[in-house]
């Protein structure tokens, strides 16, 4: 699921911020893809360090497991997810890069040591 999800945002970048902002099918499979993506790789978090949220994001940097340059940029994210449908669609836009990326890093430093 976790490429699935991928793709959905990726859909997202492959347009212009007007192309997005005017699409309201698009703007709902990215969201679907932000919180599927971070669904899934939260999940692989928590059975890693039996925490949750921001909590987990903490004690995989204190195991070394991930790069503590990573952690603000994850908070972001959780951040973002939790209040995606407040969030203007112009900043979900602007984020979908880093947004795909962060969580990628996260789901590579998991996959491979958990």
């Amino acid at each position: 699921m976790f490429w699935d999800h991928y793709r959905l945002i990726e859909q997202g970048t492959k347009v212009n911020l007007d192309e997005f902002l005017s699409n309201e099918e698009l703007k709902k499979k990215v969201k679907k893809g932000i919180k599927g993506l971070y669904t899934d790789v939260m999940a692989l978090v928590e059975r890693c360090v039996n925490k949750k949220g921001e909590e987990a994001i903490w004690e995989l940097a204190k195991l070394k497991i991930i790069s503590p340059n990573i952690v603000q940029e994850l908070i972001d994210v959780i951040e973002l997810v939790n209040k995606i449908d407040e969030i203007d669609d112009s900043i979900i836009y602007s984020m979908l890069v880093r947004i795909m990326e962060d969580l990628e890093e996260l789901y590579i430093s998991i996959s491979s040591r958990c």
